[in-house]
């Protein structure tokens, strides 16, 4: 695609230069017509290969956006994919650190008790 485009830009450029070499070249205008019409040829010919060169840049790009799609979809299909995978494969964990979180509250809760208990046994009544 770059090729194309570069090809492209020379001929627009050169078709640009001559037109300006043209149009300020010390000719009279029965000489610039004359030269004009010589020229015709090339003229037309570097339209129609801008023309194809820019049909087959939209073709290009129409595909090249197509192509991003699905690759988008396949990846968002196999992120989804992983990402369930990865919930299953955590849940026994996850399941064990709840129960050890909650052991461990317990044991905070008899820890404090038994503080609370000892402070109680301290205070004289």
């Amino acid at each position: 695609m770059n090729k194309k485009m570069l090809t492209c830009g020379l001929f627009v450029g050169g078709a640009i230069g001559a037109a300006a070499a043209l149009l300020y070249a010390p000719l009279s205008g029965k000489e610039l017509r004359k030269q004009m019409r010589e020229s015709k040829d090339e003229w037309i010919k570097i339209a129609n290969e801008f023309k194809e060169n820019a049909t087959e840049l939209k073709e290009s790009v129409t595909k090249l956006s197509q192509d991003g799609k699905e690759i988008i979809k396949e990846l968002a299909t196999d992120v989804k994919t992983a990402v369930e995978e990865w919930q299953h494969e955590i849940e026994p964990t996850k399941e064990a650190m709840q129960t050890e979180i909650k052991n461990i509250q317990k044991t905070i809760a008899e820890l404090e008790n038994k503080l609370q208990e000892g402070k109680d046994a301290i205070r004289p009544s």
